[in-house]
C-alpha cells in the first residue's frame, strides 16, 4: 500500500474517531436535557396544583413554580410584548408589565395576546393598577433583547426574550430575577398558557438514541478502515 493510501486511511480514521466522540457527547447533553426538562415538568406538575403563599415582603430568590399572592401596582405604560409565542396555533405576544412592589420591580406575565396583525398594537390595557396578582413564579433562561434600540423607543416595547439586566436597563429601575406568571383567571389577565403542557423529555432520548446509533456507525467504520489496513 502506497503512503498516499496510508496517509489517507490515518485521516479517515481519525475523523470518524473525532465524529464518534462529538455523537457520543451530543448523546450524553441530550440525554442531560431530557432530565432537565423531566425535572422542570415534574415541579411544575407537584406545585401548580398547590394553595399560593401570601407575600408581604419579596425574596431575591424562589424556586421555579413557586405560587404566590403579591399586591402592587401595575405600571401600565412601560410593559413589553414578548413576541413569538404561539397558543391554540396562533402567533402572538406575551403581556409582561412591571410591577411596584415595596420598591421593587417585580415582572408579571399576564398572559397572551393576537399578534397576527403586526401594524397595530393588541389591547393591553390595565383596569385596575393598584391589585393583587396571584401566580407562579419562573425564571426564563433566555437572553434579553430589545429589537433595535434606535427603533424600539415606544412603549409598549417589543422583546424577543427575556434578560432581567436589559429590562432593568430599559425601566431605569432594579427589578427582581424573576417573572411572576399569572396561574388562574383574574383582574388584568390576559389568555392563559401553560408553560410545560407535555413532558419533552422522550424527544430528547430519542434524539440521544439517534447520535449514539451515529457514534456506533462511526465506531463500526473505524474497525472495517483498521482491519484493511492490517490485511493490506
Amino acid at each position: 500500500m502506497t503512503n498516499r493510501k496510508i496517509i489517507m486511511r490515518f485521516v479517515g480514521i481519525i475523523s470518524l474517531a473525532f465524529l464518534v466522540i462529538l455523537c457520543l457527547y451530543l448523546s450524553k447533553w441530550q440525554i442531560d436535557r431530557g432530565n432537565e426538562k423531566d425535572l422542570l415538568y415534574n415541579s411544575y406538575q407537584q406545585n401548580i396544583s398547590l394553595q399560593p403563599q401570601v407575600v408581604d415582603s419579596l425574596s431575591e430568590y424562589y424556586n421555579n413554580f413557586t405560587k404566590i399572592k403579591v399586591s402592587g401596582v401595575l405600571l401600565p405604560e412601560n410593559q413589553f410584548l414578548l413576541d413569538n409565542k404561539v397558543f391554540k396555533r396562533k402567533a402572538g405576544y406575551d403581556v409582561i408589565t412591571p410591577m411596584l412592589v415595596n420598591d421593587k420591580i417585580l415582572l408579571v406575565n399576564r398572559g397572551w395576546v393576537d399578534g397576527n396583525n403586526r401594524l397595530t398594537i393588541p389591547d393591553i390595557d390595565i383596569t385596575t393598577i393598584n391589585t393583587e396578582v396571584e401566580g407562579y413564579t419562573y425564571v426564563y433562561k433566555e437572553g434579553f433583547l430589545l429589537d433595535d434600540e434606535s427603533k424600539n423607543i415606544n412603549w409598549p416595547r417589543l422583546i424577543q426574550s427575556v434578560n432581567i439586566k436589559e429590562i432593568s436597563e430599559a425601566l431605569d429601575k432594579e427589578v427582581l430575577p424573576y417573572l411572576i406568571i399569572m396561574s388562574t383567571t383574574q383582574t388584568n389577565s390576559l389568555q392563559l398558557r401553560e408553560i410545560h403542557q407535555k413532558n419533552d423529555k422522550l424527544k430528547h432520548y430519542m434524539y440521544a438514541g439517534q447520535w449514539f446509533i451515529f457514534s456506533v456507525i462511526g465506531f463500526i467504520l473505524i474497525i472495517v478502515l483498521l482491519k484493511r489496513t492490517k490485511d493490506e
